[in-house]
Order: structure tokens, then sequence, then C-alpha cells
């Protein structure tokens, strides 16, 4: 399915949207719109492993040929295929059909795996699924299609913990033989205090993942997991709370435009600013300056 899927430009389809220019290291995500019946067909192996969202309106009849199994249904918007990779297989539709394609490397799967503390043996691989709902995949899968759209102004640190999250749900729920690793020893509060202070003093700047991680001795997804059990949020939705509230105390002080505000406090334009301010607290920075 690999190759066909990457070939769809030749056959008139519309690719809406790609990660590529981002270069995001360990997920590559497609948007393929008006894919032509029948079109899909690839009897190649991929190298990679596959998961595809539908997102057609109507319901469209799909038919797939996995291994030796045939299997067919009528796909719903949201609806989820995964095709592990080595795995022989292709499709056919009965109408136009659009789709999100995400492609994720077996070693970058090997690589959280053990950076998130899980053990397995023999060889980790995806399950195939056909035709599932999955609501949390589906929502990683918004939350990425909003940041290609957005040119990645949320920053490297949101874009890697969102990936690690999309990883580690396809771990825990799309694989078999995972068990949790406990860590030699126990992270402690300080740890968190580290990165959150380390955040404090590095507002302005796009912080990565891996260089939080480094401050608190910490995988990245290790980091991401105990980060929010001990705040109840992501290193990067923690970040946008510290930065929303020193704006606070600079749109009181009444002395900066709002465009040199959100520059200060590490938003990537005035209109960033403005949403996420107003996501976090209700109100536009020119309506909380108005109290």
């Amino acid at each position: 399915m690999n190759k066909g899927l990457k070939d769809f430009s030749n056959i008139g389809a519309h690719l809406a949207l790609t990660s590529d220019e981002l270069n995001w290291p360990r997920i590559r995500l497609m948007q393929w719109d008006h894919i032509s019946p029948n079109q899909a067909y690839d009897s190649s192996l991929s190298t990679d492993h596959i998961i595809t969202i539908h997102g057609s309106e109507e319901p469209v009849k799909l038919q797939a040929f996995h291994q030796f199994n045939t299997l067919n249904g009528f796909t719903r918007a949201g609806d989820i295929q995964v095709l592990p990779a080595g795995h022989k297989a292709h499709c056919q539709w009965s109408q136009t059909l659009s789709f999100l394609k995400i492609e994720i490397k077996p070693h970058v799967l090997d690589e959280v795996a053990e950076e998130s503390g899980f053990t397995w043996s023999g060889h980790l691989n995806l399950e195939h699924k056909f035709l599932v709902q999955d609501f949390k995949l589906l929502q990683f899968s918004e939350w990425m299609l909003e940041e290609i759209r957005n040119e990645g102004s949320n920053g490297k640190l949101y874009r890697d913990s969102l990936t690690n999250m999309t990883i580690i749900h396809l771990l825990q729920h799309y694989t078999t033989g995972l068990e949790k690793r406990l860590p030699p020893g126990s992270t402690t509060n300080k740890q968190i205090s580290v990165v959150i202070a380390y955040l404090q003093e590095h507002l302005e700047r796009d912080v990565p993942l891996a260089e939080l991680a480094a401050v608190a001795h910490l995988s990245p997804s290790h980091l991401i997991r105990l980060f929010k059990q001990a705040t109840s949020l992501t290193p990067h939705q923690y970040l946008i709370q510290l930065r929303v509230e020193h704006a606070k105390v600079l749109i009181k002080c009444g002395k900066l435009r709002m465009k040199d505000i959100a520059a200060q406090t590490g938003f990537a334009d005035q209109g960033h600013f403005t949403k996420l301010f107003k996501r976090v607290t209700g109100v536009t920075p020119v309506q909380y300056a108005a109290r």
C-alpha cells in the first residue's frame, strides 16, 4: 500500500497537507483528498507501519486484501486502518475517497517503547486493524493536522510531545506482549521542579522536548508521562500556561504593545498569542487589559 499511496498525485488525487516541509523526525503525515476508485492497489511490501484515518463524509464501500484474507466494509468518517510494516496488502473502493495517512518506521516504535519503559520479547510489531474507531487517535491526528496548517507555530516541544503521545497510544493499544518496566529509581518531585524552572527561564524560546528530558535526566516519553502525573499537563501545555501568566503581568503594566508582549513571551505572532491567551483565560488580551 505504501508505494501506491505515495503515487496518488499521478492519478489526479490532491495532496492537501503533508508534514514533509516541517521535517517531523518520528512521524510522517499526509492528507489525501479525492482518491479515485480502485487506485490503491500495491502488491509491494511496505517498510513502514501505515495508519489511515478515513475522512469521507459519506460511507464508501471498501474491500481490503490482507495477507491471505479478504475484508469488506463501509468506511465512516474517522474509521481507522492499521497496516503493519512488511504485510502484503491492497485495497479497492467503490467511489472517491479521502483520508489521512500516518507513516512510522519500525525502529521508531522500538525507540519509543524503550524510552517509555516497556519490555517485550521477540519482534515488536503493530496489529493489523480494519475499520476500527479510536477517538483518542483521531484527536491526535486532528491536532497534528492543525499544527501542519499553522506551519508548526506551536514549536518543537509541542510537536515532539504530540508525536510521542501518538506513538505511545499505538504501543499501548495496537501491540501485544508489551509489559511496563519499573524504573530503577523513583523520579522525585525535584526533577519536575527543575524542568519547570528551566521552562520559566526560557519562556521566549522554542525548547525541544529532548532538551527538557536532558535537564531532568529522563527519556522524552518518560518525562511527558511523569510531568503529566505531577501537573495534569504536558510540558508544552504547562509552558503555555507560564507564558500566559507572564503576559498578564506585562499587560497590566500597560507599557508594551500586544505584539511586543507576544514576542517577549515566546508566541509566534500576535494572532497566535491572542488565540492561546483566550484558550487559557476565556478572554482576549485586549479584553483582559480592559478589566
